[in-house]
C-alpha cells in the first residue's frame, strides 16, 4: 500500500472511530439504574398475594392466609412472566422496558420506555401502543424498595405494592 493509501485508510478508520465514540448521548447509570437494569425481574406471586390479603384483613377485619404451592404454584409462576429494564436496543440514548407475561412460545410482551423522576424515587414508565403506533399516558410507580435481592413498586393511586425477585 502506498503512502496515499495509508493516509487514506488511516482517515477513514479515523472518521469511523469518531463517529461511533461520538454519536448518541447514552447517559451513564446512576446507583439505582444499575440496580434496575442489572437483571431482569419476576413477581413473587406469594408475597404479592399476601399484600393483597393483608390490605384486605385491614380494611375489612377478614382473614386470609392464601398461598400458592405446589402445581399451582408453577402454573402461577410460569404465566406471571417477568419485567426487564435497559437501554433500547434501536436507540440506546433511550430507556425501554419489556413485561413480558408466561414463558417461551405462551408468552406476550408489552414494551415501552422509562425514566427515573428528578430524584430517582419513583420510574415514570410509558407503555408503547402499536395498534394506535403510539405512546400510551404515562404511569408513575414509586420506588418503595430497590436493591439486589428485591424490587418494590407501588403504582400511582394504588395501596398495594408489586414485589420482584431477581429472576
Amino acid at each position: 500500500m502506498n503512502k496515499k493509501g495509508l493516509l487514506a485508510a488511516t482517515a477513514l478508520l479515523m472518521a469511523v472511530f469518531v463517529f461511533v465514540s461520538c454519536g448518541g448521548k447514552k447517559a451513564e447509570f446512576s446507583e439505582k439504574g444499575k440496580l434496575l437494569t442489572a437483571t431482569s425481574w419476576k413477581p413473587d406471586l406469594n408475597a404479592n398475594i399476601k399484600g393483597t390479603t393483608d390490605n384486605v384483613d385491614s380494611t375489612t377485619g377478614i382473614t386470609a392466609d392464601i398461598q400458592l404451592q405446589g402445581d399451582v404454584a408453577k402454573i402461577g409462576e410460569f404465566m406471571a412472566g417477568s419485567l426487564t429494564f435497559g437501554r433500547d436496543e434501536n436507540d440506546p440514548t433511550k430507556l425501554s422496558y419489556e413485561r413480558k407475561y408466561g414463558e417461551g412460545l405462551l408468552s406476550t410482551s408489552v414494551l415501552g420506555f422509562w425514566e427515573f423522576n428528578a430524584d430517582e424515587t419513583a420510574i415514570i414508565m410509558r407503555e408503547w401502543d402499536s395498534a394506535a403506533g403510539k405512546e400510551k399516558e404515562p404511569v408513575t410507580y414509586q420506588i418503595v424498595e430497590l436493591s439486589a435481592e428485591k424490587l418494590v413498586l407501588k403504582k400511582e393511586g394504588t395501596e398495594v405494592p408489586d414485589i420482584y425477585l431477581p429472576k
